[in-house]
Parts: structure tokens; sequence; C-alpha cells
């Protein structure tokens, strides 16, 4: 249920369910955390040609090694979400409403990604999620 943003609040569920990749995992608080990066189906359909920084495609064979049709992935907007029922409806059944498992490779992709949005442009970062 990853938080949309306006008009919808950016620190409830969102309204519907919605593929995200968990970049990171905090199991020290009472309730686990997970930072969370959107996705969205289909390409990038930005104003330029090129990809802005912290964009990735997954065309047709990356999307479908992790379970999915092509979609892009947005490190620019992040939700830090517990491990609730109410953030994850399927949490309870069997594979936790897990669609999909990122290679090795594609989390070293993913990772230096991230590493130079951060590095480079840190302040293009939003994070939703309850504060």
């Amino acid at each position: 249920m990853f938080p949309f943003g306006p008009p919808d609040p950016p620190d409830q569920p969102g309204p519907v369910r919605h593929v995200a990749y968990v970049l990171a995992t905090n199991s020290r608080p009472k309730v686990p955390m997970l930072l969370l990066a959107y996705t969205s189906s289909g390409p990038w359909r930005g104003a330029t040609g090129r990809l802005p920084l912290g964009v990735m495609e997954l065309e047709a064979a990356a999307a479908r090694a992790v379970g999915q049709k092509p979609f892009h992935l947005d490190l620019r907007c992040l939700a830090q979400v517990p491990l609730t029922k109410r953030w994850f409806p399927d949490l309870e059944l069997p594979g936790q409403g897990i669609v999909g498992m990122a290679s090795a490779r594609l989390q070293h992709r993913i990772d230096a990604l991230s590493r130079a949005l951060v590095t480079r442009s840190r302040d293009l970062v939003e994070i939703r999620g309850p504060r």
C-alpha cells in the first residue's frame, strides 16, 4: 500500500495495492520498518528521452526475472513504513505479498544508483510514510 502523494496523504497507506522495491529493513524497533522505492509499470514517461538520476527501467527480460511486466523504479520517491498488515495486507498469506526477488546483480545496480543519487542530489529524494 505504497503511500501516494497529493491528493492522498503521504503518511497513510495508499488507496490500492502497489508493488514496491524493498531497499532496506530495520528490525530494531518494536515494529520492523521497511524502506521502499516506488515502481510504476511501463517505461519512463518523462519530458525528455533520458532517464533522470535515480530512475531505472526494467525492460521485458529483467522485469520477467522478478515476476513483473516492464516497469521503472524511481529511487527519488521512497516510503518508510512499518511492517504491519495495514501497510502490507497480504502479510499473513503464503508468500506474504512478495511478488519477486531481485538477483544479486540487480540489487547491486539499484544500490549503486541509489548511492549516486544520494551523493549527487540528495534533495531530490522524497520520503513518505508515517513519521
